[in-house]
């Protein structure tokens, strides 16, 4: 059965609310306070079904200027407009404000109805239809179908329910495929079955028993029951006026503006690249910097405008914009947004949504248009391309990519892999990097390493966690991807935890190969009590950084054993201690320190790093003051 939901749109007291109850009998003014004063203050919903194949759901919005902000939010999802305008008054204010937000929602398929069509005769009845007819010239409902119609006597209700019908099947229904978003209008409880959220179901499908993710308060619920027009049904999909039984979550931990999501398939923005249409209006140019109200979906929030190209916009512009907002929004590209003065006394603008992740753009620089002929035309692989380039050299995760294309993630498959064949990207599992990017960091690897040679021509190489922190920031997985690269190609190579040019230290050096074969020998002297870093380069004539660098030469290479701080000694001279100590252990079965300062004459100062180092080597094992074999 096909759903399509129509959003009423008109000024105050045209019979809006009346005309839907005719239609469907559901009178939408729930509240006391609406049916008392006889006018529509919030969204009203109510549907009916034409014939076994067609379910038609109408959203009911106030005609009142004061309550834009609900109509905006009734309006945002739905597929068609049912312009009313009275027959006793004709097109006015609300009229006009009403149309503004259709046609800058993108809505494109519209029936007017003029109401009470009862009180007045037939020439004034032309006479007003003649009025919307100019009204609407050169504006997307031009041509739309004109009935007059009477809520009171019936006058053309079927008529008025056969044009709704014929146009709501030539209209392509919402696709269930996409990312998941119902964005709230109505939140409350009943009894015995707790919060209970509505809204229209954007875009993606839902089923029963699902968890669900509450944006932007990244609050998680789990549905326990679906209705769509009141009737319980396993799965809502697109297209749907739809009611969520949430479990798990409190009422007040939900409201009108917060949307409803699958969880981490939607991001939270500060800032969005738009398409700003400024309405033709006799009003002054907007400047740069300004703050303006920003309406999308069912959430209002303040806006700082920055114009890229230019410093000011005139009415009737449309120009490439971002905005900046001071609490987080949640939206996706291609969204419709409304934008309504500081003082939300008027609509004077809105426009379209292309990038929810921007950079900081340099202002009217030569690539300001290119990025706003790339983000407004329909080219997935080109965004796709631009946004893995924005991600640097940390490139952006898959994930990430189909929610800043507005994508679900196994849709994008079939992009990742045209680039990758193309050789414009680098995969490295759930990551992607631009190829121009990865290539420019495995050269910034290879030179990072080259210069550390040239600081440090004594040292073996650097080790892969300090090459890692030094270049750009990129998750491990990336960094190591570079790597192995480089090191298939030749450029460096590994030798355990260092990363080296290749070919380094294998040229013979006389005098430092001489200078080691002293360092071991003196270290042999001293056996198990070598002097400190600093003694033994006073001793040695020789500065202290430069015999740190050789000996940790030494180390790496297992000639030279470091201790517990700046403690080196000649690797002969530990593993002879290791056989005494095993020797001992053998026949004695524990060892204190006591024991080693007596065979080794030692002092504490040696005695207990060396206890220490053969727990660290697992020779041995602690147990209270004593060590005993280990296994």
């Amino acid at each position: 059965m096909k759903r399509i939901v129509v959003g009423t749109a008109g000024h105050i007291d045209h019979g809006k609310t009346t005309l839907v109850q005719a239609l469907t009998g559901i009178n939408c003014d729930r509240l006391k306070e609406e049916q008392e004063r006889g006018i529509t203050t919030e969204l009203g919903f109510a549907h009916y079904r034409s014939d076994n194949d067609l379910i038609i759901g109408i959203v009911d919005v106030p005609g009142h200027e004061k309550f834009i902000r609900h109509m905006v939010a009734g309006a945002w999802g739905i597929d068609m407009a049912l312009l009313v305008v009275a027959a006793d008054e004709g097109v006015m204010p609300q009229t006009r404000e009403h149309v503004d937000i259709c046609e800058l929602l993108g809505l494109k398929k519209g029936i007017i109805a003029i109401t009470k069509a009862d009180l007045v005769d037939e020439e004034m009845i032309e006479l007003v239809e003649e009025d919307i007819k100019d009204f609407l010239k050169g504006r997307t409902l031009e041509g739309s179908p004109v009935i007059p119609v009477s809520a009171a006597t019936g006058m053309n209700l079927d008529a008025l329910k056969m044009s709704i019908r014929n146009m709501a099947m030539e209209l392509q229904e919402r696709s269930k495929e996409g990312i998941f978003r119902l964005p709230v209008d109505r939140v409350f409880t009943i009894r015995g079955l707790g919060t209970i959220i509505t809204g229209t179901c954007i875009s993606g499908s839902i089923k029963t028993g699902e968890e669900i993710e509450i944006y932007p308060h990244h609050k998680r619920a789990k549905i326990r029951n679906i209705q769509v027009y009141h009737e319980d049904a396993p799965e809502a999909v697109a297209g749907q006026r739809v009611a969520l039984n949430l479990q798990g979550i409190e009422r007040l931990e939900v409201e009108r503006g917060t949307i409803i999501g699958k969880p981490d398939t939607l991001i939270l923005s500060t800032r969005v690249d738009a398409s700003l249409k400024y309405l033709n209006l006799p009003s002054n140019p907007i400047r740069s910097e300004s703050t303006l109200r920003f309406h999308i979906a069912t959430t209002q929030t303040e806006a700082r405008l920055i114009l890229l190209d230019q410093d000011k916009i005139e009415p009737g512009q449309e120009v490439f914009t971002q905005f900046v907002f001071p609490e987080p929004i949640v939206t996706l590209p291609g969204d419709r947004y409304i934008l309504r003065g500081p003082y939300a006394i008027q609509t004077i603008g809105g426009g379209q949504v292309l990038d929810i992740m921007p950079k900081r753009h340099k202002r009217k620089t030569d690539s300001i248009n290119t990025i706003f002929s790339l983000l407004s035309n329909e080219d997935l692989h080109a965004k796709a391309e631009y946004h893995i380039l924005k991600g640097e050299h940390g490139g952006i995760k898959k994930g990430l990519l189909s929610i800043l294309l507005g994508k679900e993630g196994p849709s994008i498959d079939p992009i990742v892999e045209e680039m990758d064949r193309l050789g414009k990207i680098k995969s490295s599992g759930k990551w992607i990097i631009h190829m121009d990017r990865f290539v420019k960091y495995k050269d910034m690897l290879q030179k990072l390493v080259l210069s550390f040679h040239e600081k440090n021509p004594l040292k073996v190489g650097i080790s892969k966690e300090e090459l890692r922190m030094r270049l750009p920031k990129v998750e491990p997985q990336v960094f190591q991807a570079a790597l192995d690269e480089c090191i298939a190609s030749g450029a460096v190579e590994s030798d355990k935890d260092k990363v080296k040019i290749k070919g380094t230290g294998d040229t013979p050096d006389k005098e430092r190969d001489a200078f080691e074969g002293h360092i071991l020998k003196i270290l042999a002297g001293y056996n198990l009590t070598p002097p400190s870093l600093k003694d033994l380069a006073l001793e040695m004539h020789k500065p202290e950084g430069q015999l740190r660098d050789i000996l940790q030469k030494l180390v790496f290479e297992g000639k030279v054993v470091k201790i517990k701080g700046d403690m080196y000694f000649n690797k002969n001279s530990i593993e002879g201690f290791k056989k005494q100590i095993t020797s001992f252990l053998g026949s004695h079965k524990e060892i204190i320190p006591g024991d080693i300062k007596s065979m080794f004459d030692l002092s504490r100062k040696y005695t207990i790093p060396l206890l220490e180092y053969l727990d660290e080597i697992k020779l041995t094992i602690r147990v209270g003051d004593k060590r005993v074999l280990r296994g």
